[in-house]
């Protein structure tokens, strides 16, 4: 199974916005691989990676109870987490993301020489679309020009396939009777019929991108994350009107190192990310495999990559991947809008597979999946030093405040596990059960703050019914804690415990609930120094702002 499942979502484009400083890691580690085992051999797992998250052995109190300790696992939380993948100018300015990302199927085959030409390939019948802009708009320039303007951070997904929309309106398999066609469904493993690429598309090559990249820098519009295409790994499905024969390692790898190399020299100070793949198949197969599959480097698709990735850099004296760009979307039938009990439950057990190695992923995999510790270890495997985005996720259901606790729980555990960026895709819709939950993240109190600072210790003793995750500003002396109630049907009444800190007599909580959809509701409440008492509601998520004393 692979991303192809979910559901395709054509208007991408409109109105993004993004801009901040980025430094670019240039610092080549020392040379010399050495040959490592592989990770995944045929979809066989090792011992999982162990998440931070269970280093501390629990306490075993009566009743429910929330432990949090400053003093434990401190690390600061990457703003970047909190990024969505569109939205207009008033969306932004109120959910106050800090990252916006132009990619998704569409952007593999955009003209920025057009301005507003796409193909989003099979999702959208193989049809050249403008979504909507005018003509002599150039939506990137739109969409950068606006970035800088609200200071949002900004990831970019240029073409790398080699083709392009060549107008707004061409198809590549039209029919008789004026309609477009998918070819039957064919792919690159079920071939059909096979389409002359230059009846809907021209080439396009890495100086038509340089050309871009000097067209961006000339107006002082440089992104700060560049990935090379989306999901290559699927382009014999997704583009296989121009790209009929399935995708190997090495082309991902040429056209990624090729690119990027040509990036680089237009944009040094620009982070360099990818391979932009998902999903859990992908990461470990993309057929066919590599043509080398004696001796030292791994054969499973990510592991074999980040190798490659650090062959050439050292070879080269400079990085050409900053991070590893990976997408994730859970394969356990909760990516849709589901919201019958049996699948709302799944779905808050689902975001689990993102951090906890005793879960067992309840999909086709039937096995821990321990995604984000996994492809840390991979990293400090195969190239250390490189960070780990995650372009693409989506749990389901934002217009439900079920989807709504999953959102949350998960920025949750980005923090937490140490992502350097993710991106939603798309954007909750706005004044939405999932709009709120993000914005308990980033814009809770309507003036700007977010929840951040250094991750430090939290730790629920029931986790299926309660999370939690707390944040630490060592220079204003302020404690965050975020606890989400899982339980559809009744409140929960809660103790949380203190270590390393010493409260001050009150504290603030801003609230999301099914109680109250349509606002973040705001109230002040009496804390003793080391623990105190907290009800939270059914379906909930409690941000509780605590100053020392």
């Amino acid at each position: 199974m692979s991303k192809t499942t979910k559901a395709a979502l054509p208007v991408l484009f409109l109105m993004f916005f993004g801009l901040m400083g980025c430094q670019t890691n240039t610092t080549i580690l020392a040379a010399g691989l050495q040959p490592a085992p592989t990770v995944f051999s045929g979809m066989s797992a090792q011992t999982p990676t162990q998440s931070a998250r269970t280093e501390k052995p629990k306490a075993n109190p009566h009743g429910n109870v929330v432990q949090v300790d400053i003093s434990q696992n401190a690390h600061p939380i990457s703003p970047l987490i909190y990024g969505v993948s569109g939205g207009n100018s008033e969306y932004l300015q109120s959910l106050r993301p800090a990252l916006i990302s132009w990619g998704g199927n569409p952007s593999t085959r955009y003209n920025w020489q057009i301005g507003n030409a796409w193909n989003a390939g099979k999702d959208w019948v193989y049809k050249n679309v403008n979504y909507g802009y005018k003509d002599g708009v150039s939506a990137a320039d739109e969409f950068f020009q606006t970035a800088k303007k609200l200071g949002i951070t900004t990831r970019l997904a240029i073409p790398t396939l080699g083709w392009v929309a060549k107008d707004r309106t061409t198809c590549s398999f039209p029919k008789a009777d004026g309609s477009c066609g998918v070819a039957m469904g064919a792919n690159c493993k079920q071939p059909g019929a096979i389409a002359d690429p230059n009846r809907a598309n021209v080439p396009s090559n890495p100086d038509t991108i340089s050309q871009w990249m000097v067209h961006l820098k000339d107006q002082g519009l440089v992104p700060d994350f560049i990935a090379m295409d989306n999901e290559p790994e699927l382009w014999g499905y997704t583009h296989y009107d121009v790209h009929p024969n399935c995708t190997t390692f090495e082309e991902v790898l040429t056209k990624y190192q090729t690119y990027a190399d040509t990036v680089r020299k237009v944009l040094p100070q620009a982070e360099l990310v990818g391979p932009a793949s998902c999903c859990w198949y992908s990461y470990w197969n993309t057929a066919p495999g590599p043509v080398d599959r004696k001796g030292s480097p791994p054969t499973d698709y990510i592991a074999w990559f980040l190798y490659k990735m650090r062959q050439h850099d050292e070879a080269t004296g400079q990085r050409s991947l900053d991070v590893l760009d990976l997408h994730f979307y859970p394969q356990s039938g909760v990516h849709n809008k589901k919201t019958d009990p049996e699948t709302n439950a799944r779905r808050l057990r689902s975001t689990r597979a993102l951090w906890d190695p005793s879960y067992t992923d309840e999909s086709w995999i039937k096995q821990p999946i321990d995604f984000i510790p996994r492809m840390s270890k991979l990293i400090d495997k195969y190239y250390p030093g490189t960070r780990l985005g995650i372009s693409e996720w989506n749990f389901g259901a934002d217009d439900n405040i079920n989807g709504a606790l999953a959102i949350a729980d998960v920025l949750g555990i980005f923090g937490h596990e140490n992502v350097y960026y993710a991106t939603y895709w798309q954007f909750p819709a706005p004044k939405s059960p999932g709009f709120y939950a993000f914005k308990m993240y980033t814009n809770y109190d309507d003036q700007g703050s977010r929840f951040g600072g250094s991750s430090v210790w939290a730790d629920s003793n029931n986790i299926d019914t309660i999370s939690s995750y707390a944040a630490y500003d060592k220079q204003n002396g302020r404690l965050q804690i975020m606890l989400i109630n899982k339980r559809p049907d009744q409140p929960i009444s809660l103790n949380v415990q203190l270590s390393g800190y010493t409260s001050g007599p009150s504290a603030t909580l801003y609230r999301y609930s099914a109680q109250n959809p349509d606002e973040i509701v705001t109230s002040e409440f009496s804390v003793t120094p080391d623990d105190f008492q907290v009800t939270l509601p059914p379906s909930s998520i409690s941000l509780i702002i605590l100053a020392s004393k």
